[in-house]
């Protein structure tokens, strides 16, 4: 797996795959690594190079410093140096928390893919600058309640994000290394969690971007995420709303065939 060295103390790790086209970057979600989007890769990579970085603290990149904000803005300035040295994709993509890594990485203007496509982004502040105001809360309290069980001492707390955002019951129904790899990384989620409520937006920031932002879900997928992707398309210049039917959550994962579709008529278009 290449890696990028960007200073004495910071590394991005990165799957590249497939050939000499147009660039596609993967951003994935938490906790998980680049592997997560290995089955939309291989459908990608006979047409583009395919570039899935590791976020922080997953693979081999780099935790963010202790003294770094606690937002998304470290995991942002890691894809926006992995641009820098391997050029501007084509299509940024991310899913759930890399949903909100692309989209942040894309307002802070340091970068400028020629489009963005976010499956499933969890960035629940912009129900809060949509005038969502009830479900932001409701939302905020569901992570807060994960976090209070984790720090209370539950080993089995992730049971509690697996089970709302892909079904009542999906936990226990889990491989047990898939379960051990959840309850292993809670800290490294919360973690994330906690930087998604930090990130900023503002309608004028979405109003902002140029690119067209293709913004899905799937269909199965708890209405809080169909209320933050309905936000996210209704506030830029040029978005586009794709639903996937009998999906939810893990569509990167259980529909990588519609997945990569959506990514390819994106990069063909643009």
């Amino acid at each position: 797996m290449p890696t990028l060295q960007i200073s004495a103390r910071d590394a991005v790790s990165y799957d590249d795959s497939g050939g000499p086209g147009p660039l596609i970057v993967l951003v994935h979600g938490s906790p998980g690594t680049s592997r997560a989007w290995q089955p939309v890769a291989e459908r990608l990579a006979a047409r583009f190079r395919v570039i899935a970085p590791n976020l922080p603290g997953y693979g081999g990149t780099t935790r963010a410093p202790e003294e770094a904000p606690v937002d998304s803005s470290y995991a942002a300035g890691l894809i926006e140096a992995l641009s820098a040295a391997v050029g501007e994709a084509v299509v940024l993509a991310g899913h759930s928390y890399g949903g909100v890594v692309a989209l942040q990485a894309t307002l802070r203007g340091r970068i400028a893919p020629r489009a963005l496509a976010l499956f499933e982004p969890v960035a629940v502040p912009v129900l809060d600058v949509a005038g969502e105001a009830e479900a932001f809360a409701s939302t905020q309290a569901l992570f807060e309640d994960y976090r209070g069980a984790f720090e209370g001492g539950d080993r089995q707390a992730a049971r509690k994000m697996v089970d709302y955002w892909f079904g009542v019951g999906v936990f226990d129904l889990m491989p047990a290394s898939t379960r051990e790899f959840l309850i292993a990384h809670t800290s490294h989620n919360l973690r994330d969690i906690r930087a998604t409520f930090r990130d900023p937006y503002s309608l004028a920031a979405l109003g902002g971007l140029a690119m067209p932002v293709l913004v899905a879900y799937g269909s199965g997928s708890p209405d809080v995420m169909a209320r933050i992707v309905q936000a996210i398309v209704s506030h830029v210049p040029r978005g586009d709303l794709r639903k996937v039917e009998k999906a939810n959550h893990a569509l990167t994962s259980t529909h990588p065939d519609a997945v990569a579709a959506l990514i390819t008529e994106l990069a063909d278009r643009h």
